[in-house]
């Protein structure tokens, strides 16, 4: 599989390495990338080679989140909605161990994408947060609340 906005590894020992490949832009989530990523999960859903996946950043950034020159394109609206309930849905129902190697910011959706993985590990120099409040757009939060909790 080839692949533009993302980098995959197939190891031998059946990790599958998804390495969000935009580091210019801080790994922010493209239409693009969430129709790589759910092409690459939909093969290894049923792959006897790839029995956990991992997701991580290129650079310094696991994901600034969103895309947000995809955002000041009212005709994209349709196609950042789909995409992106579809991508959540398929990480977050996917049948086989997600984890999300946090090795830096991970903003917005790239906060998002960590809170639908299975498990989380983060390096030193990772960060969250959701900005976009400010916005008045929310953030996943039924699977956040049942992570950290409610208190």
């Amino acid at each position: 599989m080839e692949f533009n906005a993302i980098q995959v590894i197939k190891r031998s020992d059946r990790v599958g390495i998804i390495i969000l490949n935009r580091p210019e832009r801080r790994n922010a989530i493209s239409i693009e990338m969430r129709l790589e990523i759910s092409k690459c999960l939909s093969v290894w859903k049923t792959s006897k080679e790839i029995e956990v996946v991992i997701f991580t950043g290129s650079g310094s950034a696991f994901s600034a989140g969103s895309d947000l020159n995809e955002f000041d394109q009212p005709d994209l609206f349709k196609d950042i909605l789909e995409s992106s309930s579809k991508y959540h849905r398929e990480v977050w129902n996917f049948p086989k161990p997600t984890i999300a190697s946090v090795n830096g910011p991970a903003m917005a959706g790239g906060f998002d994408l960590a809170t639908v993985c299975d498990i989380r590990i983060c390096s030193e120099s990772a960060s969250f947060g959701h900005p976009e409040i400010k916005f008045g757009v929310p953030p996943i939060f039924t699977p956040l609340r049942w992570i950290i909790g409610m208190d």
